[in-house]
């Protein structure tokens, strides 16, 4: 469902195996264009879930058996959870039980199950209205985080701009709090206020599961998140696999405690005194699933193979030092660093170092990358042609003498 990272990486782990694709996009992406899916237009699981139950239901009646369905967005698991039983005549579904979807999508929920488990998390508060503001006032410690209390409510209709295309964010004070939530309210009301966990995005790490459908843990490997953007509550841009089995058994006493089946990625910040604490759970593949693949734990495969019927796949430990980088958004950032000539450029290609796997990049399958460069170049021309004038402008503000020249000319004025 949707081909942009997560789904092209979908698409890739399962064709490049002989496995046959559908790959569903109801929006335009370089992911449409690539040789191990058959690509089909469709409503948006969002916008239009009525329409997209349509579609599907016809969908189902012409394949020759059951497919498996692998959802790639928050909304794409609340609309096959909302339609499980109609969609479960013509597909597999691969997302826990009703229930266990509410409490990963609820960070609340989330939170209230942590603690129930025994699992390290920050302190987290729940705002309904802005008259509970004094509720929770005198408990709450700045700086602190912001963020919605279910991720997909931000994203319908113009929430996001309502809240500034930020998916969570830093408070520094009491009159802040109550600044930003009037904003934000405007969205949605219910906001959840998590104690901050000091520490650079370096400190963020995910424990990436497989469970079966007996909430067994069949398979996992660990990564860290070095670079992000925006920096601090954005999304990750280079992540490497990690050798940190110690992940492993907290994030699976949690979703064990849920009954979880399914894929699931479980995000820790390690704080100042080596604790890791539970920041979230993705309860379905990520952008960065495509780690497993290349590291030796492919859960979408391992995924397939239970939902299919098949013999599960031989299971391994994953290996270290594999590198996921988001092209597009790398691409990005060193642009910027060019344009405001920022001392940290070097430094951002040195985190891309080694060996990779890329979002859109393959060289087995190179047409999505083609069809990205095809648009952003054209994009970043026209941008690049109405900055000139400003940059020259700059340019020109500048004294770009040679430094003995100003010298020279200083103490002139200076005698």
């Amino acid at each position: 469902m949707n081909m942009f990272y997560t789904g092209l990486g979908i698409a890739r782990s399962l064709g490049e195996r002989g496995i046959p694709v559908i790959g569903l996009a109801s929006k335009p992406s370089y992911g449409n264009y690539t040789r191990y899916a058959d690509v089909r237009q469709c409503p948006d699981s969002r916008e239009q879930p009525e329409e997209l139950l349509t579609f599907l239901l016809q969908l189902g009646q012409e394949l020759p058996s059951r497919a498996v369905i692998f959802p790639t967005r928050d909304d794409d698991v609340l609309f096959l959870d909302r339609y499980r039983d109609l969609l479960a005549r013509h597909f597999q579904l691969v997302i826990p039980a009703a229930g266990v979807v509410a409490a990963c999508l609820d960070k609340w929920e989330t939170y209230l199950w942590a603690t129930k488990a025994g699992i390290d998390s920050p302190r987290c508060w729940t705002l309904r209205s802005r008259d509970e503001l004094g509720r929770v006032a005198g408990d709450v410690t700045y700086p602190c985080v912001m963020k919605p209390l279910s991720s997909h409510l931000w994203r319908q209709h113009d929430n996001w701009e309502r809240v500034g295309a930020r998916k969570a964010f830093r408070i520094d004070s009491a009159d802040a709090l109550l600044r930003e939530y009037d904003q934000i309210s405007q969205a949605d009301p219910h906001v959840l206020i998590q104690e901050m966990i000091p520490g650079g995005d370096e400190q963020l790490f995910v424990a990436a599961c497989y469970f079966d459908q007996t909430s067994q843990l069949v398979a996992a490997f660990t990564a860290r998140k070095l670079l992000q953007i925006p920096a601090g509550f954005g999304t990750g841009c280079i992540v490497e696999t990690v050798d940190r089995p110690e992940l492993i058994a907290p994030a699976a006493k949690l979703l064990q405690s849920m009954g979880f089946t399914g894929i699931a990625e479980v995000e820790f910040k390690l704080d100042a005194d080596g604790c890791y604490k539970l920041i979230e759970i993705n309860a379905r593949p990520w952008d960065q699933h495509s780690l497993g693949r290349v590291c030796g734990v492919d859960l979408i495969h391992i995924a397939y193979c239970e939902s299919a019927g098949l013999p599960t796949p031989a299971v391994r430990r994953g290996e270290a030092g594999h590198k996921w980088i988001a092209e597009d958004a790398f691409l990005m950032a060193a642009l910027r660093m060019i344009w405001t000539r920022d001392p940290k450029l070097r430094s951002l290609f040195a985190l891309a170092r080694g060996k990779r796997a890329h979002a859109i990049w393959s060289r087995r399958d190179k047409k999505p990358f083609l069809m990205y460069l095809s648009r952003v170049i054209p994009q970043l021309a026209w941008t690049g042609l109405r900055r000139i004038p400003a940059g020259l402008g700059r340019w020109h503000s500048k004294d770009v003498r040679p430094a003995y020249k100003r010298e020279l000319h200083d103490a002139k004025i200076k005698n």
